[in-house]
This record gives C-alpha cells, structure tokens and sequence, in this order.
C-alpha cells in the first residue's frame, strides 16, 4: 500500500497536430504518512513533444517540494510540441521519487500520462458526422 498519491492531468486534454501546441500538466502529490517527505520527479518525453518551447529537450527534473502530513502540494509543467507532430497519442513518463528525513528513498512511483494530437481537420468532420 502506497502512502502517497499522484495525480496527474493535462490541460486542454487534447492537442492539435502539425502545429507548435503547449500543453500544461498539473501534479498533485497528497502524503498519507505521519512524517515530513521530499517529492521530486524525472520527467521524459519523445519527440516531437519536448519540455522547452526552443528547442529539443526530452529529459528533466522537477522539484515538488516538502509534503507535510496528511497535506498537497502541486506543481504546472509546461510540454511543448513541435510542428512536425503527427495525428497520434505520445506519452509523457513520470517517474517520482519521495525521500525521508534521511534522505533515503521512502517510495518510488511511476506514471505515463497519454496526450493526444488530433487533426482539427478530422476533428471538425467528426463533429459534423455527429450531428447529422
């Protein structure tokens, strides 16, 4: 039983294919322990998404900070997508680590969140399908 729970969404839930789109995710990290942690995550993403709005960056780390008992604490990430991003779902890769007074890692939990590029084209012909 974990004594700690991430959750994860994205927002808008939905991106735009074969143009530059930015996508926020929010992480929330709730202790149920009776002790003060240390949260941070190793985020990894494949191309074309990538973590800065220049240029190509897939790997990095994101400090969460101290959970208090019983407490929340959240972060925003920023995901970009380059413009040769194609109709698909790509998958951003968290992986967190929380740390005891000791600095001994307390636990470990993975998580892959999907994001979906969508073609505004086939999107709108959807929609008109659906309302015929």
């Amino acid at each position: 039983m974990t004594s700690t729970i991430v959750s994860v969404n994205m927002e808008p839930s939905m991106l735009k294919a074969y143009s530059k789109n930015e996508a926020m995710l929010h992480i929330n990290v709730t202790s149920q322990n009776d002790q003060v942690l240390w949260c941070e995550s190793e985020i990894s993403v494949n191309s074309p998404l990538s973590l800065s709005f220049d240029s190509e960056l897939a790997r990095g780390k994101v400090r969460i900070g101290l959970l208090e008992p019983s407490q929340t604490v959240s972060k925003k990430i920023n995901i970009y997508t380059r413009p040769n991003n194609f109709p698909d779902e790509y998958e951003v890769n968290l992986l967190f680590f929380i740390y005891d007074k000791d600095g001994a890692i307390f636990e470990r939990i993975e998580q892959k969140v999907p994001i979906v590029c969508q073609d505004a084209q086939a999107e709108n012909e959807e929609q008109q399908n659906a309302k015929k």
